[in-house]
């Protein structure tokens, strides 16, 4: 990464409506916003990577390892992406049903650079559970759900100050609070699908 790249993100966690208000008034680039996602699904997929190992030793299969890191790869590099400009699209049309006055652009760059932010915090709880793991085999200690879980929230915060500024709402709280409601409707329902199959199978 650039010096002008971590300078911007640095200056984004503390002030993330700021920042994404930077890059509008530079312009909105779509090779920009494409950079930022590409960057953040391979970080993404080098957090994943221990958690990727320590599964796939498990499994009976020739080479485990190596299949676990290359289907990881394919999911976080070429479905990944996929996936960020459904989202992105499906961001803006909601966010343009509540009053939102951007553009697919914006909630492309605004969810772009929103995921890049969240790369370094999940590249952190990664390092805690492999820190964990390595002091005795206990990577999967319940306090690691702590700041697993602040770090998620903090996210959440950040696409949405992200996210508001992009789509020119006034106020972050309210677009924090949809967002939060938002993500805990898929978390149950997600719960719900998960554990109706579960006692299907």
């Amino acid at each position: 990464m650039s010096e002008g790249l971590v300078r911007a993100m640095a200056g984004a966690y503390r002030d993330p409506r700021g920042a994404m208000a930077r890059q509008v008034a530079r312009g909105l680039s779509e090779s920009r916003a494409l950079f930022h996602l590409m960057l953040a699904a391979a970080l993404f997929w080098v957090a994943s990577l221990p958690r990727a190992v320590e599964t796939a030793r498990g499994l009976d299969i020739a080479d485990p390892v190596e299949g676990a890191v290359a289907a990881h790869l394919f999911a976080y590099l070429a479905l990944g992406p996929l996936l960020g400009y459904g989202l992105a699209a499906l961001v803006h049309l909601v966010a343009r049903a509540l009053g939102g006055r951007g553009g697919f652009l914006g909630a492309r760059s605004a969810l772009f650079w929103a995921a890049l932010l969240g790369a370094p915090l999940a590249l952190g709880i990664a390092a805690l559970g492999a820190v964990a793991a390595s002091a005795g085999g206990a990577g999967r200690l319940p306090w690691l759900a702590l700041p697993g879980y602040a770090a998620l929230g903090y996210w959440l915060w950040l696409f949405a100050a992200s996210i508001a500024e992009a789509e020119g709402f006034p106020r972050t709280r309210r677009v924090a609070a949809v967002v939060a409601l938002v993500f805990c409707g898929f978390a149950a329902l997600l719960a719900l699908l998960s554990g109706g199959a579960a006692l299907a199978g």
